[in-house]
């Protein structure tokens, strides 16, 4: 079962940057996320 689901989730800044396409992922009950940029920042 999962407590965070995202589905299909886009973000594009002002300029046209795409930061997220498309991007589906789910997070179960005592899983750990991280998520991290390019240049390694969180």
């Amino acid at each position: 079962m999962s407590v965070l689901r995202f589905d299909n989730v886009s973000k594009q800044y002002a300029g046209g940057h795409q930061a997220l396409v498309d991007v589906s992922f789910e997070v179960a009950q005592g899983e750990m996320l991280f998520v991290t940029g390019h240049s390694g920042a969180g």
